[in-house]
């Protein structure tokens, strides 16, 4: 008996409408059409929307004209300041962003950073000036403005009454994001953090890098950080009847 795959390829090779061609050129290479349909499998490795050496090129904007770079890389080099490396993956897992960050920056820097589609949408910008990171078992609250909410409260009081996974919760009460990274105490590499907007949108969050600020590598200016050095390639949403208009 002929496997089902070679059926199918033979029907679609016998196919003479321009909808089938595109459909037979898809399944040669369906990366795109899965991507932009929403498709997933279980793992999924987004393309990088961000320059190739975002720190090359913000020395290069930010440097001034007629300044000696080398003294500038040097006298950064010796502050000794350290670069945190943070990635920010989707609801299901999936590396959305990255981004350098100094040590010596508060968290709420990060939290200004980041971007989401959902913090624009509909009511959504109702709601920006809320959120939250769980990180190494303490809720940091964005307090900055004086109507936000704190979502921690109601997670807290349900692990101490439920008294369901006690072990991860390491304080009670809820501290601020005007805090720094070298701050936090021990940094948990490689452990998941979460970071929590709109409500009931919950983010993993993971600390992958820490580095001395490389003198020749990396950009010595601050006002640069944190820099964005990966964010995922958006991919339109195509019809599902002629596979080639955006919907």
């Amino acid at each position: 008996m002929r496997p089902i795959a070679e059926v199918e390829d033979e029907l679609m090779r016998g196919q003479k409408t321009e909808t089938a061609k595109l459909l037979q050129r898809w399944r040669a290479d369906p990366f795109d059409y899965k991507q932009a349909n929403r498709h997933y499998s279980t793992f999924i490795c987004y393309r990088n929307a961000a320059g190739n050496n975002p720190h090359k090129w913000w020395t290069d904007r930010l440097a001034p004209r007629r300044a000696n770079r080398e003294t500038l890389r040097r006298r950064a080099a010796k502050q000794n300041e350290v670069i945190l490396t943070v990635a920010v993956c989707s609801t299901k897992g999936h590396k959305e962003q990255q981004y350098d960050i100094l040590a010596s920056q508060k968290l709420y820097e990060l939290r200004d950073a980041l971007y989401f589609a959902s913090d624009w949408m509909y009511d959504g910008p109702t709601r920006a000036h809320s959120a939250a990171f769980f990180i190494n078992g303490i809720f940091y609250v964005d307090r900055r403005d004086p109507n936000h909410i704190d979502y921690s409260k109601e997670i807290i009081d349900w692990v101490v009454q439920t008294k369901q996974m006690p072990h991860l919760l390491r304080e009670r009460v809820s501290k601020s994001m005007d805090v720094s990274f070298s701050e936090l105490g021990p940094i948990p590499f490689g452990e998941k953090c979460i970071y929590i907007h709109q409500g009931d949108i919950e983010h993993p969050v993971y600390f992958t890098n820490a580095r001395l600020l490389h003198s020749h590598d990396d950009c010595p200016f601050a006002e640069a950080y944190p820099m964005l050095t990966f964010m995922r390639k958006f991919t339109k949403r195509k019809c599902y009847a002629c596979l080639q208009c955006y919907a």
